[in-house]
């Protein structure tokens, strides 16, 4: 079974639908999916948690698929929402949601390994080949960010995608580390930076398993995130898997086409918006 875990608010369904059809397409095993959510309205009222609707829909889409496959919402209450409050990191370009990964030491329930997801994440191959990867001596397993190992440092890695050996974290107190340092320190980038820092023990994998540029032969997770481009003029791009129009349009990609089928029809049918 392959454990994956998520975080967001109820604005994230549609990235993780993306994401587990795509991963679904690909591999034959059990996918086992966590999704950590929480209520933090008392900063925006649109950080209301993901429900458990959309939970349900999840697990019979990805049971359809493969009947050992579930989907598992774990809600985070007061001790997220008085973190939150102390950070120094809590508005930032980034919504809070991006720190529930760092209480996943916290929660019974989360297995000693485990795959963390952004959910601007497509997948074009079998996600076992990246689960399968022995991280017994390593806190996690990572691929360097396509720009902060060039203008930040060349062992900066995008956390995106995380290959976490839990029992560790536990043990090396990584993620308490990290919390108290967003609590501390502002910083533009706020729990990849704090990651960074922190993360001693931390193995660096191919670019396949976190491509963050077009698709290449080899690619196992396509990570869309913001993209610089600097021709006929500097500026960024940040088009989101859901953005369908726009992968058509602007990237000229039609890989995933046979998942935007399928995701159209899911929408329509549950009339999700």
């Amino acid at each position: 079974m392959i454990n994956i875990l998520f975080g967001g608010n109820y604005k994230v369904f549609d990235g993780i639908l993306l994401c587990l059809l795509s991963m679904s397409k690909h591999t034959d095993e059990p996918i086992n999916v966590f999704i950590l959510t929480a209520d933090v309205t008392s900063l925006n009222p649109e950080y209301r948690p993901i429900t458990n609707d959309k939970i349900d829909l999840l697990d019979k889409i990805i049971k359809s698929k493969n009947p050992e496959s579930k989907v598992q919402l774990i809600t985070l209450g007061d001790e997220f929402n008085d973190w939150i409050k102390k950070s120094q990191n809590k508005l930032s370009i980034y919504t809070p949601y991006t720190f529930l990964r760092l209480f996943a030491d916290k929660i019974p329930e989360i297995p000693d390994k485990i795959i963390y997801l952004d959910t601007d994440i497509m997948i074009n191959g079998d996600i076992k080949e990246l689960f399968d990867i022995d991280i017994s001596d390593y806190e996690l397993g990572v691929v360097k960010d396509r720009y902060g190992h060039i203008f930040i440092n060349y062992k900066y890695f995008n956390a995106g995608m995380l290959l976490l050996n839990m029992k560790m974290i536990k043990q090396t107190k990584l993620f308490d580390r990290v919390k108290e340092m967003c609590i501390n320190k502002k910083m533009g980038f706020p729990d990849q930076t704090a990651l960074n820092k922190c993360a001693k023990k931390k193995l660096f994998l191919p670019r396949k398993f976190n491509e963050q540029g077009p698709l290449q032969k080899d690619t196992i997770v396509q990570h869309f995130s913001k993209r610089i481009k600097w021709f006929p003029f500097f500026h960024t791009q940040n088009i989101k898997p859901w953005q369908i129009d726009l992968v058509h349009s602007v990237y000229k990609w039609h890989q995933y086409d046979d998942i935007y089928e399928e995701y159209i029809k899911i929408k329509q049918t549950n009339s999700a918006n």
